[in-house]
């Protein structure tokens, strides 16, 4: 009986390991409840993702890097944003918003996917992990409604950029900041993009546990 409760309880404490790793990697001052939150969540899109089928990666060790690292590399980017309002455009399982929410907790996240699946795991973490500050949303985002523009737009593999921020355009004011998360820096879709938008910064992002390029483009309405 030992050895086939050591299994669960080792692979708990290599993942609490990596994760700290991680964030002290990215320089972020996580205290020990927001690391348990995480590994929280992960456990939750390990379990859930069995059934839904919510992302190709099932290894949670693989997850942790693809998935919560790689959608916190980008919070050091929020740190000029005191509790912003955030839109997470095609979140998913929550990547990358439920992770930041629970780094950024003065923000508040709006989570919107079209996928109905999708957004009812997301209320189920909201629930069960206490998240006062996600708020998920079942809609195309062509057809979203805002009482104000967010602070910051956000999104992760969504679209390519010009299309995401055709997508986007009704719901951004020139106070609004869109943060794409790519690979390699997308020079082709930058060079396509809508005249009335403009890149303000392209952030090359080093992700621990990930051996691949990553990059944030940061734009606004020009």
């Amino acid at each position: 009986m030992r050895n086939s409760a050591a299994g669960p309880a080792q692979a708990d404490s290599q993942l609490a390991g990596a994760l700290q790793k991680g964030v002290d990697g990215l320089g972020l001052g996580l205290d020990a409840h927001q690391q348990h939150l995480l590994i929280q969540y992960l456990a939750l899109l390990t379990q859930w993702n069995a059934v839904y089928n919510l992302t190709s990666v099932r290894n949670p060790l693989d997850m942790l890097g693809l998935h919560i690292l790689d959608s916190l590399s980008i919070a050091h980017l929020f740190r000029e944003y005191d509790g912003a309002d955030v839109l997470d455009v095609g979140t998913g399982a929550g990547l990358p918003g439920v992770p930041l929410a629970i780094a950024l907790p003065k923000s508040g996240f709006q989570l919107v996917d079209a996928v109905a699946k999708k957004i009812s795991f997301l209320h189920h973490v909201k629930a069960s992990l206490r998240l006062a500050n996600i708020h998920p949303r079942h809609s195309r985002i062509e057809a979203l409604t805002l009482t104000k523009a967010p602070s910051i737009i956000v999104s992760r593999a969504y679209a390519e950029i010009y299309r995401m921020l055709a997508s986007i355009d009704h719901l951004a004011d020139r106070c609004t900041t869109v943060i794409a998360m790519k690979g390699i820096a997308p020079t082709e879709e930058m060079a396509a993009l809508p005249a009335a938008w403009r890149v303000i910064e392209v952030r090359a992002l080093e992700v621990p546990l990930v051996g691949a390029h990553r990059c944030a483009v940061v734009l606004r309405r020009a």
